[in-house]
């Protein structure tokens, strides 16, 4: 079962980009199959160029027989824990967590949180 966590915008944010980000907790497929690449594809620019230049780096001065199996726990490392890579690079974009807003599908979880948010329109088309 895949649970999903709700992360509320900035302040400062209008329109559909006040609307929260709705982040799932389980493995990313395809961060475990494009590795790094696959976190810049998420959006999570930051721990993607990271691990990018690491295993560049990797890549680069290790042996190959040593490089591959490293650059495979990588991915598999990145993939167990895109979930709270992609909250912490949200986190750093000024969302915060809402509290008591989990549920098991990504709609259950917008209408718990509206359910606590009365201040919103129920529409979150303007």
């Amino acid at each position: 079962m895949t649970f999903y966590s709700a992360l509320l915008p900035p302040v400062r944010a209008t329109g559909a980009a006040a609307w929260p980000v709705m982040v799932a907790w389980r493995m990313s497929w395809l961060v475990l199959l494009c590795g790094w690449v696959g976190l810049l594809l998420r959006g999570c620019w930051v721990s993607g160029l990271i691990a990018g230049g690491a295993a560049i780096m990797i890549g680069r001065l290790l042996p190959l027989t040593v490089a591959l199996p490293l650059l495979g726990g990588l991915h598999l490392i990145l993939a167990l824990n895109a979930p709270d890579l992609r909250q912490w690079e949200l986190r750093l974009r000024g969302y915060r967590p809402a509290r008591g807003v989990y549920a098991t599908d990504p709609k259950a979880a917008l209408l718990r949180w509206m359910d606590h948010d009365r201040s919103r329109p129920l529409s979150p088309v303007s």
